[in-house]
C-alpha cells in the first residue's frame, strides 16, 4: 500500500508547488479579477462568543473572500452600537425593545443563536465539589455569607476541606445580559436581594459586599473567568463555556425542586423543555422541575432589514442559515445545546 500511494503523494505536492507559483505570478492585465472582500463588523454579548467565533471561522474557511469581525462589548454596546451604524450586527441576550427597534432605518431582525447555563465559578484549594442551596448562593452574593467556612456553605458540602477564607465575589465591569439573568434569578430565589439589586444589566452590588472589600470586576464573560482563576477565594458567574472549556470548577447549584444539580447539558436541556412547557416569567426565571438546572438563557443576533451593500444581508442570512445546519454539531462541544428542530424551523423562518 505503501508503495501505490507515494507516487501520487509526490504528483501532488508537486502539482500543488505548481498551484502556488501560479497563484504568486503576476496576472496579465484584464484577465484575472481581482476578488472583492467583504468584511461585517459585529459586536455585544460575550454569551455565545466561543460558538461565534468558531462559527465565523468556519464560514470564512469556507468562503475566504468573508471576514468577520466580532468583538465582546456586552449586550447594551451592541445594541447601542447597531441602532449608531457603527457595525453591521449586534449580539444580545435580550431581544431589543419596540424603541429600540424603531431606531433602526428599515427595521431589526433578531433569531435566537444560541442556548446555555449560567455557571457558578469558584476557586478553593482541595473543594473540586462545590454543592450550593438557594441560600448560601444568595447569601454569598448578598455579602451576608463572607467566609468560605460558613454554616451555610457547609450544610450542603459535609465532609468538604472548607477553607477560613473570605470571599471575594466577581462580578461583571461591564453591561451585560449574563448578569441581568443571573440577578434576576437571585431575585427569584431571595425577595431581599430582588429588592436591594433589582434585575438590571448593571447590577450595583449590596454595601455588604464593598464595605469588606469583597468585589472585583472582570468585563466580559471571559474577564470574570480569569479574575476568578486568579484569585484564591473566589466566585463569580459566567456563560457555562467559560468555565466548561478552561476546565474551571463550577458548583452545582439548588433548584426549584431542591435538588442539587451540576451544570451540563442535560441539566439545560431539562430547564429549556420546563420553560417551554411553562412560559410564565417566574417559571423562566426559576425553572420547575428535578433535573432541571436553575439557570438558563437564550442569546440572540440582530442584523439590520437593509443595507447600503445588499451583499451584507446577503451574507448575515447564509452565515446564520450555516450556523443552523452544520454549525449544530459543534454547539454541544463548546458548552452550549443544540437546537431541536422546531427552533430551528423558527430561525429559517425569520430568515425568509
Amino acid at each position: 500500500m505503501h508503495h501505490t500511494r507515494r507516487p501520487r503523494s509526490i504528483l501532488g505536492h508537486l502539482l500543488m508547488a505548481l498551484f502556488l507559483v501560479v497563484l504568486a505570478a503576476p496576472a496579465a492585465a484584464g484577465q484575472q479579477p481581482e476578488t472583492k472582500t467583504l468584511k461585517l463588523i459585529g459586536a455585544g454579548a460575550s454569551f455565545a462568543a466561543p460558538l461565534y467565533l468558531r462559527w465565523f471561522r468556519d464560514y470564512y474557511l469556507a468562503h475566504p473572500q468573508v471576514e468577520v469581525d466580532y468583538q465582546t462589548i456586552g449586550s447594551a454596546g451592541g445594541v447601542k452600537d447597531l441602532i449608531a451604524g457603527r457595525i453591521d450586527f449586534a449580539g444580545t441576550d435580550l431581544r431589543f425593545t419596540d424603541e429600540e427597534a424603531a431606531q433602526i432605518p428599515g427595521g431589526v431582525t433578531q433569531v435566537p443563536m444560541a442556548a446555555g447555563g449560567i455557571a457558578v465559578i469558584y476557586n478553593i484549594d482541595g473543594v473540586s465539589d462545590l454543592k450550593l442551596s438557594r441560600s448560601a448562593l444568595a447569601g454569598i452574593f448578598s455579602g451576608t455569607v463572607a467566609r468560605w467556612n460558613d454554616p451555610a456553605i457547609a450544610a450542603t458540602n459535609p465532609g468538604a476541606a472548607l477553607p477560613d477564607l473570605p470571599i471575594t465575589v466577581v462580578g461583571r465591569a461591564d453591561t451585560g445580559g449574563t448578569s441581568y439573568k443571573f440577578v434576576r434569578y437571585l431575585g427569584a430565589i431571595d425577595p431581599a436581594f430582588a429588592e436591594a439589586v433589582g434585575t438590571t444589566m448593571s447590577p450595583s452590588w449590596p454595601k455588604a459586599l464593598k464595605e469588606r472589600g469583597g468585589l472585583v470586576r472582570g468585563r466580559g464573560n471571559d474577564g470574570v473567568a480569569a479574575s476568578v482563576r486568579a484569585i484564591p477565594g473566589s466566585i463569580g458567574y459566567v456563560q457555562y463555556a467559560f468555565g466548561f472549556l478552561p476546565g474551571l470548577k463550577m458548583a452545582a447549584l439548588e433548584n426549584r425542586a431542591g435538588k442539587l444539580v451540576a451544570p451540563g447539558t442535560e441539566a439545560f436541556e431539562a430547564a429549556l423543555r420546563s420553560i417551554y412547557e411553562d412560559q410564565r416569567i417566574e417559571n423562566a426565571a426559576d425553572p420547575a422541575g428535578d433535573d432541571a438546572y436553575p439557570m438558563v438563557a437564550v442569546t440572540w443576533l440582530a442584523f439590520r432589514n437593509e443595507y447600503e451593500d445588499p451583499a451584507k444581508l446577503t451574507t448575515l442570512k447564509d452565515i446564520v442559515a450555516e450556523a443552523m445546519g452544520p454549525g449544530q454539531a459543534v454547539t454541544e462541544q463548546l458548552g452550549y445545546v443544540p437546537f431541536p428542530a422546531p427552533v430551528i424551523d423558527y430561525v429559517e423562518s425569520q430568515l425568509k
